[in-house]
This record gives C-alpha cells, structure tokens and sequence, in this order.
C-alpha cells in the first residue's frame, strides 16, 4: 500500500511540474556557475507555431519537464525581443541551445519541432556530453 501512495504521489506532483525558467542568460549562466549544470537555451519567437507546438506538446511531458528540471538550467528566449549573448543565434525557430557553464556549446544547436521521445534523445546527449567534458578536467 505504501509503495501504491508513494507512485500515486509521483505521479500526481510530476503531472503539474513545469519548468523553471530562469528570467535572463545573466541569471541561468549565474545558477549554472553555482550548480555546475549546463544551459538549456530555447529560442522561439512569438507568431511560431512549431514554437507553440514544441512548448505546449513536448515541454509538457513529464518526461522531459522533470528531465530538463532536474539536469539543466533552461532559459527561454524570444529571439524578437533580444536581451541574450550574440552567441546565441539561428535562421530557424525553435532553437535548443545547449551551453556549459563555461559557455561553450556541449553540442550543436538543434532547430525545429520534435517529438519528446526524440527531443529526450538530444538533452540526453547534451548531459552525457557535460558529464565527460567535466570527466576529463
């Protein structure tokens, strides 16, 4: 019985998890510092609909909320507003950024919608990635 409450609790809570996006690059590049957790970069722009497809279909999976959550330090921004590193640029929205402490790209940016199963696939990447560059310091 204790095992049945303790799911249903994890269940429950994971089910209206959202993601804690940090407000500026300045304050996601400070936590990450402090955390020692990469960047997770999502550049949209406000009149995308794969934008809005990605946000509201692969974002709110469990899966990936709880992933990038606990893994990441993600920061979202609207490429039409400005206010981020040059650094941080495409020709195409949406955009997943993914960035060390140090930053320097972990992997190469990765544009478009994806499913979550396969957009799980590239943040896994991502943290391997993180993992065995700080491996080899």
């Amino acid at each position: 019985m204790k095992k049945f409450l303790f799911a249903a609790l994890l269940f429950t809570t994971s089910l209206f998890a959202e993601i804690e996006w940090q407000s500026s690059y300045e304050a996601a590049l400070e936590k990450a510092k402090e955390v020692n957790k990469p960047i997770l970069v999502l550049l949209v722009s406000e009149h995308c609909r794969w934008c809005h497809k990605l946000q509201e279909r692969t974002l709110k999976n469990p899966d990936v909320e709880n992933f990038i959550n606990r893994r990441f330090i993600p920061l979202l921004v609207n490429r039409d507003k400005g206010g981020y590193p040059a650094f941080i640029k495409s020709k195409y929205v949406p955009t997943t950024f993914y960035i060390s402490p140090d930053e320097k790209m972990l992997i190469k940016p990765v544009a478009g919608y994806w499913e979550p199963y396969d957009y799980m696939s590239d943040l896994k990447l991502a943290v391997r990635v993180f993992k065995k560059s700080r491996a080899l310091r």
